[in-house]
């Protein structure tokens, strides 16, 4: 994705202990959708998808199908939680393999504080998930709290995975038991 006006980078922010930034400065190369990655990655990628185009059969195709198939399954966990401490950012399943979710709490406050705790137990299970603030109106009337309690800004801070490796699905069962023991300490269940 390209930028001609750098300053868009106003309405990327992102925290995941996976990246960094090399300047208080706004680069959009540190903080675009790309993220971390160098822009020619990207033009690698096109380029020799041009030349070996992708076949539903091969190998790169049967790595993002078990990753989409992995975000489908935490989706699925997610919405079916029994205690609804969740709330998917999309109502139907990922397109991808990143699944966005909020806590459900009292006020977006409260859900930005446990996602932050949250994120941060996961962490010291060696489970890294990322944080995006994103516009509660994202999630809709059934965001869980209601107009009068909302913050001036909006926003909810959200935990976000990325399930891009084709061993995620193979994981998935581990990742759970780490979440939710992550959830258990931090919700006090």
């Amino acid at each position: 994705m390209l930028f001609r006006d750098p300053a868009v980078g106003r309405f990327y922010k992102h925290d995941s202990p996976y990246t960094y930034f090399t300047s208080t400065q706004l680069h959009l190369g540190e903080i675009s959708l790309e993220c971390s990655r160098a822009g020619a990655s990207a033009v690698a990628l096109w380029a020799t998808q041009q030349l070996l185009p992708l076949t539903p059969e091969g190998e790169f195709a049967r790595g993002l199908a078990n990753g989409r198939a992995a975000a489908l399954d935490l989706a699925g966990r997610l919405r079916n939680d029994p205690a609804k401490r969740f709330q998917l950012l999309t109502a139907g399943p990922p397109e991808l393999d990143i699944v966005v979710w909020k806590l459900g709490a009292e006020t977006p406050e409260v859900a930005s504080q446990l996602a932050q705790r949250i994120f941060a137990a996961c962490a010291t299970r060696d489970l890294h998930l990322a944080l995006v603030e994103l516009p509660l109106a994202w999630f809709g009337s059934a965001a869980g709290v209601s107009s009068g309690n909302s913050d001036s800004s909006g926003l909810v801070t959200c935990l976000r995975s990325v399930l891009m490796k084709p061993e995620h699905l193979a994981w998935l069962d581990r990742i759970w038991d780490r979440f939710s023991a992550s959830c258990a300490e931090v919700l006090g269940e």
